[in-house]
């Protein structure tokens, strides 16, 4: 498996922080009791619910019982909004050729608030989001913001993550060193024997090392949750990304 400091392979654990104290649901009603007159209907996606904050039509208020009504994460309203408000200021493209030929081979990288990462089911959101979820969303978007990469492999990574997650919670010890050992002969099929394996992965932890020296964490969540064969070959195929943008 991949150990970013090549020790004993780690054992996948969960996607989110610590999770915090409950916090108990608000007893107000989902929906102003006279909404906007501009609101015929209520908004489907995180970005509807956006454009009617942008636009002055809602205020954060309404925006939160809309996202609780139509079951929508309130951070993804956040991160669409600041979206939506670096979309309005129109920036030169002060890339270098070599920085938009990896943009063409690569995709573009993505900027940290337009990968999607959830820590809760829509619609279960406690009213306020805990501070430690707030700060290590911050920091998540960042690791896969640092390294290059594009939205879609970013998405990706944390989609697969959070199916291992869900299988692997509720495994018994003895469930989980099985588990490791299925993924590391899935590894070794995709990648050849011992040797290949790990030439495959050392530039991988390279980038975890260089990335958690910025900021500090990522070597301690690959160690917890770097099991999955999958998602250790998408942080292989992210390392390529990561060195080659560092070259151009």
């Amino acid at each position: 498996m991949l150990d970013p400091n090549n020790s004993a392979p780690p054992a996948a654990q969960a996607l989110t922080p610590p999770a915090p104290a409950d916090t108990p649901a608000p007893n107000a009603p989902i929906l102003p009791g006279s909404p906007p007159a501009a609101l015929t209907g209520l908004p489907g996606t995180a970005l509807e619910i956006a454009q009617l904050l942008a636009a002055g039509t809602i205020d954060t208020a309404q925006a939160g019982k809309l996202s609780k009504a139509g079951n929508i994460s309130t951070l993804d309203v956040a991160h669409a909004l600041t979206t939506l408000r670096a979309a309005a200021q129109p920036q030169a493209d002060t890339r270098t050729d070599a920085e938009k030929e990896l943009d063409r081979d690569f995709g573009p990288a993505a900027k940290p608030e337009q990968f999607q990462i959830r820590y809760y089911t829509p619609g279960q959101e406690p009213p306020v989001i805990p501070k430690e979820v707030k700060d290590f969303d911050v920091t998540a978007r960042g690791w896969m913001a640092d390294a290059g990469l594009p939205r879609e492999l970013g998405n990706s990574l944390v989609n697969t993550l959070s199916k291992a997650i869900q299988h692997t919670h509720t495994l018994t010890a003895d469930q989980r060193e099985a588990y490791k050992d299925s993924e590391n002969a899935k590894l070794h099929k995709l990648f050849g024997d011992p040797d290949k394996l790990e030439e495959a992965l050392e530039p991988a932890r390279q980038m975890i090392h260089e990335l958690d020296q910025k900021r500090p964490g990522l070597k301690e969540f690959v160690r917890a949750h770097g099991d999955h064969a999958l998602f250790v070959a998408q942080l292989v195929q992210a390392a390529k990304i990561y060195h080659a943008r560092r070259k151009g």
